[in-house]
């Protein structure tokens, strides 16, 4: 029996950002939603229940550490992994293990242009572990 994707939510405001990362993970075997602001993407992230959700830092509604705490304040979005990518972190000072603090959460963050194979790598552990944490959380209840 083959599994569904999983579902990977990229919020961006760079269309062609969202168009590339959508080509590099359909490659990989997931299936890939954009939204082009924080606002967009929260509802997203409710409606569709994404396995992970790609968060440009800056976006041109509200910025992407609000959007990150919004995502875990919420009871349906809480355990969703994010992964920021941006701009602002230069990608001669991304060496693959940078992570973003927000209200005590600490995040993954790349660079943008984007390292694909990292990234790419990043997703299927983030995913996985969410997958087995919640299998646990199951089979341990």
């Amino acid at each position: 029996m083959k599994k569904d994707p999983k579902k990977i939510l990229v919020i961006d405001d760079d269309p062609n950002t969202v168009r590339l990362v959508q080509k590099w993970c359909a490659t990989a075997g997931y299936d890939v939603f954009g939204a082009l602001n924080g606002t967009v993407g929260l509802e997203e992230a409710k409606a569709k229940a994404p396995d992970l959700i790609l968060l440009d830092l800056m976006l041109p509604d509200v910025g992407g550490t609000v959007v990150a705490k919004k995502l875990k304040s919420d009871s349906v979005t809480s355990d969703i992994p994010v992964i920021f990518i941006t701009v602002t972190l230069g990608v001669e000072v991304d060496k693959g293990d940078e992570t973003l603090e927000v209200d005590g959460i600490k995040y993954r963050i790349f660079a943008k242009p984007i390292h694909v194979p990292k990234l790419l790598t990043e997703i299927r552990k983030s995913i996985n572990r969410r997958v087995n944490r919640n299998k646990f959380e199951i089979e341990g209840s």
